[in-house]
Formats: structure tokens, sequence, C-alpha cells
């Protein structure tokens, strides 16, 4: 947030920033979706839905995860909310006593941290490295479990890695998980938006898991603040007392207009920016490994690259403000994700053209040219 601050700044001097810092899709929302709240706003019928969403809409996503995974769930297992963000605090405010822990990846999407602390619980870092893929071994789980651990939250692709958890290092650690009697809570906002494999949801694994899961980007969704979640059916009971109190219902407006998001329309539209997201990566990884900002390990999905800048700068947070100030380029910092060598890592974030991520990337280039040329001069 302190980059976006100093950005408004730079624009003010006339320099016009490329912003490789926020999380979020270049392409708009797809016309079918668009025209469904069009015609939903029309209709006059934007009232209350159920505290966990409508039921046409828990029943399309329920024939989604049977199309796509081959998964039979029950709808009264879904609850619709307002964006990934309300599932988590819904989730982790059932299950949580304060006092409770929440294992959790660092690096990893800072606001879990928060999400916690805000019900009561204490999330516990696990800190995970490129050698295992920025995920968390069965090992490190059962090292890090204490009495007072309720729980484990995991991304898969994850933020700020792009990094898939392997399923058979899935499956080991929900073993552990279950054998502690606790609850294995996954992130599969980016499910669909990996490159090459196609993995399925961690719902697979059986009807103990929790899902948590959005519109957000994957369907270039962002601004309409919708998402779900799947989990037992006892603890939807908890959460939809839990959302009759905090929010009453999710909009309803969204929620029409998600219908048509599981249409072969809408489903061809989204496949053509999975795969441009697959080639920006391609583009942006080569270009950073020339800079010297290696990513020690590829991303499998997402539109995130975790880069390991210790090869230029013992310090990435002044590396992003330096470039935020002197090139107009905006970064995130690796300690807006993590806790460990959070100084040596940032993240670069590339769900735009190839003609912006070549602009941005240009000048990042020159930069470390023109640097490495002061140094060389210095020491003649």
């Amino acid at each position: 947030m302190a980059i976006l601050a100093r950005a408004h700044a730079v624009r003010a001097r006339g320099i016009q920033t490329v912003s490789m810092v926020v999380g979020e899709p270049d392409f708009p929302t797809p016309a079918p979706i668009v025209h469904a709240a069009q015609q939903a706003l029309s209709s006059g019928q934007q009232h209350y839905t159920d505290a966990i969403g409508n039921q046409a809409l828990r029943q399309a996503i329920a024939q989604d995860y049977a199309d796509r995974d081959g998964l039979t769930i029950d709808p009264s297992r879904i609850a619709v909310t307002a964006g990934a963000s309300a599932a988590l605090l819904l989730t982790i405010g059932a299950i949580l006593n304060p006092g409770d822990e929440v294992l959790i990846a660092d690096p990893g999407y800072p606001c879990n941290r928060q999400f916690i602390a805000a019900m009561g619980g204490i999330p516990k870092p696990i800190v995970v490295s490129p050698e295992n893929h920025f995920a968390p071994t069965a090992e490190q789980v059962v090292a890090a479990w204490g009495p007072k651990t309720k729980a484990l939250l995991l991304a898969s692709p994850a933020n700020p890695t792009g990094c898939l958890l392997p399923l058979e290092q899935a499956r080991a650690i929900d073993q552990v998980v279950r054998a502690r009697g606790g609850w294995f809570i996954a992130d599969e906002i980016y499910l669909r938006l990996c490159f090459e494999e196609q993995p399925k949801s961690l719902l697979q694994f059986g009807e103990h898991i929790i899902s948590i899961n959005s519109f957000s980007k994957t369907y270039s969704m962002t601004g309409w603040r919708l998402g779900w979640m799947v989990a037992p059916a006892p603890l939807i009971e908890a959460v939809e007392r839990l959302a009759q109190n905090l929010f009453i219902s999710p909009a309803s407006l969204p929620q029409q207009a998600a219908l048509a998001a599981f249409t072969p329309q809408t489903r061809a539209i989204v496949e053509t920016y999975r795969q441009a997201y697959a080639e920006q990566a391609a583009y942006v990884l080569p270009r950073l490994a020339q800079m010297g900002l290696s990513v020690p390990a590829k991303p499998d999905g997402a539109f995130y690259a975790y880069c390991d800048v210790s090869a230029v700068t013992e310090d990435s947070y002044a590396l992003c403000l330096q470039a935020c100030d002197e090139l107009g380029v905006l970064l995130a910092p690796g300690r807006d994700f993590s806790d460990h060598q959070a100084e040596r890592y940032l993240r670069v974030s590339f769900p735009k053209p190839i003609s912006v991520l070549s602009e941005g990337l240009d000048r990042l280039a020159g930069y470390f040219l023109g640097r490495k040329a002061r140094q060389i001069d210095s020491s003649v």
C-alpha cells in the first residue's frame, strides 16, 4: 500500500507509471456476465438472498465441480460470500476459539494473518523455501502442530509465488491434519488459472476439506466482490449463522450475474484469459532473469513471479521505492508477504498486455544497466 500511495506523487510529476504491484486481472468481466447483470437490474428483483447465497448459484457452483473435477458436491455444503475474504473470515470465525493457532505458509497472502488475528486466533507461520516449491512438507506440518493448533491454511496456486501444492504432498499433509483432528483450509482462488497442469480441487480428498474460492481472479470480477466456500454441512450451518449477523446476505446483483459464469460462452472467454496469463509468464520470467532477478521456483499458475533480488540489492523494499520514485514502475516488496528473508524478495504481478510489461521491464533493465555502469566507473 505504501508503494501505491507513493505512485500518486510520481504521477503528479508527470511520470506515467507501470503497475506490476496489484494482483488483479487486466481483462474485463466477460460479456455474458455483464449482460446477465444488466438483465437482472432491469428485472427490479434486487432483494436480500439467503445468508449463504441464492440456491440457483449454489447449484451452478456444484455443477461446475461435477463438470470440471468429477466431484459430487451437495449445494447445501456451499456458502456464497462477499468475496473470498468473507469466506475466510466466516470460516475462521466458525472454527476458532480465542488463542487457537492456524498454521500458514510464509511467504503468503498478507491478509490471512489479519483475518486470523481479527477472530482471536494466532497465525503460526511455516517458513517455506524454493527448494520445496514454496510449499510446506508434511514433516514441517507435524513439527509446527501444537496443542493449540486448530487448522492449516494453504493456497494452491499460492500468492505471491504462483506455486502449486503437489497432489501427493497435499495428500500427506491432509493425513497429518486429519490425524490431529484439525481443519485443512484450501485457498483455491487461482485453481483454474494454472498454465499447464489443470489440477482438480483438493475437495477430492473428501467432505472434510474446506475450500475457499472466488469469482474475482478466474472471471475478472474483482470489483463485484463475490466468492464461495465448500465445507462440511455442520460447518456451513455455523457459517450461515455468522453470515446472517455480519453481512445479512451477499449482494443479489453479483449473484444473478455470476450465474452466467458457468455457460459455455463464458468458459471459452475465460480460457483465453488463462492462456494469456501463461503467455505473459513465458515473456516475463526470462526477462527478469536477464536482469539478475531470478525466480527460484517457477510459477505454475496465477499471475505472479516471486523474485530473488539478492544479486542486485540487500533491501528489496528500498529497491521497490526506487523503482517507483525514479522509474514509475510499481512492484511489491517481499516484506508484504513474509517475515523470513523478506529483504531478498519482491513480487512482480504480470496480468498486463505484453506491450505494458515490455515498457515496465525495459525501464527496470535500463536502471540496472545504468547502475552497473556507475559501479564500474566508481571502481576505475
